[in-house]
Formats: structure tokens, sequence, C-alpha cells
């Protein structure tokens, strides 16, 4: 992409997937890696460290991650330097109407909610969201769909 860095938004999911083999790791290395490289800038609402850091616990608690592991990760997850978002009014208010309208949480319309403010496209690996906008929201993407869209916008 000629001049400007291509901007897409990552929600918490794609994010853990950087620092966790999990299901769809692989395509969301490739963003983390483009992202670090500063091909790609990654976007997201700033409580998404929440919701990493919570998932990181779920890893510790159930014994699958160590403790040092998971602090370690999200040092990593800071020195990435992802724009974090402030939270505000306008888009929480079209945050909570487009979740209601769509029948999902108001944390996965904010990321929405964050692409359309980018005019780009937001990673999940979150197949019940994926499944639910189905044709209703064309800047939703699941995460393997990155390698296709890099291939046309990293030209």
């Amino acid at each position: 992409m000629k001049g400007k860095v291509w901007r897409v938004v990552a929600d918490s999911n794609v994010l853990v997937k950087w620092f966790i083999p999990e299901d769809y790791s692989e395509y969301a290395v490739v963003l983390r890696d483009d992202h670090l490289y500063g091909r790609v800038d990654v976007i997201a609402p700033v409580y998404a460290v929440l919701e990493f850091t919570n998932c990181m616990r779920k890893y510790v608690v159930r014994g699958l991650l160590k403790k040092d592991y998971a602090i370690k990760a999200l040092n990593y997850l800071r020195e990435a330097n992802i724009i974090f978002e402030d939270i505000t009014y306008d888009l929480a208010k079209k945050s909570l109407e487009y979740a209601i309208e769509k029948h999902i949480t108001v944390y996965d319309s904010y990321y929405i909610m964050l692409a359309r403010k980018y005019d780009t496209v937001m990673y999940t690996a979150d197949e019940k969201l994926l499944s639910k906008l189905q044709g209703k929201e064309q800047c939703v993407k699941h995460v393997k769909e990155y390698i296709e869209n890099r291939k046309v916008k990293l030209k």
C-alpha cells in the first residue's frame, strides 16, 4: 500500500492468538508480524487489554500456562504498540444500538464500530459472532481471511 499504512481492527481473541497456539493462530501471527514490521496498524478498544488479560488468567487457572508466561505475554502486548483507543460515548451509543439490533454483545459491537470509524476490517476468530453476522456485516472477517486481504492491500 502506498503512502498510508493499512489499519485494521483486531479483537482480543485474535490478540491472544499472537501468543497462545490455538485454532487459527497461524493467521493471527501473520497479522502480528505485519503489525510489528509496520505494514499494518492494529487498532482495538482499550478494554481489549482487560479481555486479553482475563484470557491469560483463564489459561493459568486451568494449568495450561505458567503465570510468568502470562505476564510476559501482557508485557509483549504493551510493547507491540497497538493503537488502543479510548471508549467514547458516541461509539458506545452506536455500539449499544447495533448490539441490540444484531443480538450481540456491546463489547463485540464496539470493535465493529471502530472498524466502521476507520472504514476498515475487523478481524476475529469468534465463530459464534461470525455466524450471527454472516451476510449482514461486511467489515467483520474471520482472521483466516487476513492473508487473502493482505495480498490485495499490501501490494
